[in-house]
């Protein structure tokens, strides 16, 4: 059984590698990304983890498709962990 504090490591990972990222790309980005989250599903960066169907569609709003480099470079951080099947499901979801 999974405790609730594996969960919140994981909830504050998976925001620090999505908020990292995205300021490699520009700290524009990073706000965007943000914005729209919030705008659009009333979350933040640490709900995508719960929901990264939210954080793949604003990526391809923003990105068009260039939203699949942005999700490869999440993926790339993340590839020490994707044997985990919580990360590896947070990826399908949102690399697919």
């Amino acid at each position: 059984m999974i405790s609730d504090s594996q969960e919140n490591i994981r909830k504050a990972l998976i925001s620090f590698v999505v908020e990292r990222v995205l300021l490699d790309v520009g700290k524009l980005a990073l706000d965007d990304v943000g914005d729209r989250l919030y705008k659009k599903y009333r979350c933040y960066f640490s709900d995508c983890y719960e929901h990264p169907e939210y954080l793949r569609e604003i990526l391809y709003e923003i990105f068009g498709d260039g939203y699949n480099s942005i999700t490869a470079k999440i993926q790339k951080r993340l590839a020490d962990l994707q044997e985990e099947k919580p990360i590896a499901g947070f990826l399908k979801v949102l690399c697919s």
